[in-house]
């Protein structure tokens, strides 16, 4: 017998799962527990709702030294809507792409607009690449109110991007999406999507992380007397000027 082993790594991100693989010689009762034991394996591992998704694009595409920023409105530049909310944090990013631009330095980033529930006040949380000496043109380009908050991310035992990812969705969980089906988050074109890789191994294998890897969560190996499947997910230490994985091409839609 033999193991499907799939792994997706989204910059020190690690998600895998390992699961036993039905063979032509199985009956039909041996045949079923192995699916329902891949089954099993493979909805673990798939990012369905948008809290996974946006957990495992913030890792691909941020790491320690990045910046987590929140931009809170004044009286004079209060929007009436959550549309008009959104206009001044796309003009804001143009200014700051422009900025960046000057001084041949990339933008990315993942912003969630809050603040339009019942007693909200309309306000931006951003995940931004840092630079490294781009804090003074984010405050000076905030041109809404002199609300700028601005903190380094570091990620780790005490904070993880599940941790980032269950804030930034907090409030769709609380008070709905704002239209149903839409996505609460937005990034920018081009962010890193890494897609999973899959190679079969021997069945005695069992998922373990490295042994300077922080793990996140770990289930299994659970069996059914025929099938098992297992699934770690775990964080890697930072290592400074590692390379991550290439951006996806994304042609810019027409507004």
């Amino acid at each position: 017998m033999a193991k499907l082993l799939k792994q997706i790594q989204c910059g020190r991100l690690v998600c895998a799962v390992a699961y036993t693989m039905p063979s032509g010689g199985d009956s039909p009762r041996v045949r079923a527990q192995k699916q329902k034991a891949s089954t099993a394996a493979r909805e673990r591992l798939n990012a369905r709702t948008s809290f996974q998704k946006l957990e495992r694009t913030l890792a691909a595409n941020f790491d320690d030294g990045d910046l987590y920023i929140t931009l809170t409105f004044d009286d004079a530049h209060l929007p009436e809507d959550r549309d008009q909310t959104v206009k001044k944090i796309r003009r804001f990013l143009s200014r700051l792409r422009a900025a960046r631009k000057t001084k041949d330095q990339p933008l990315r980033y993942i912003y969630v607009v809050e603040g339009h529930c019942p007693g909200g006040r309309p306000h931006v949380h951003a995940v931004v690449n840092s630079t490294g000496d781009d804090l003074a043109d984010i405050k000076r380009l905030w041109s809404y109110g002199d609300n700028v908050e601005v903190r380094r991310l570091t990620f780790g035992r005490d904070y993880t991007y599940e941790d980032l990812a269950s804030y930034l969705t907090k409030e769709p969980r609380e008070w709905g999406h704002p239209q149903v089906g839409e996505r609460t988050w937005v990034p920018s074109l081009g962010l890193a999507r890494p897609e999973p890789k899959t190679e079969r191994v021997p069945d005695n294998v069992t998922l373990t992380a490295p042994p300077d890897a922080l793990v996140v969560s770990k289930e299994g190996p659970i069996t059914n007397g025929y099938g098992e499947w297992c699934w770690i997910k775990y964080l890697l230490p930072h290592a400074p000027g590692a390379r991550r994985a290439k951006a996806r091409k994304r042609q810019r839609k027409k507004e």
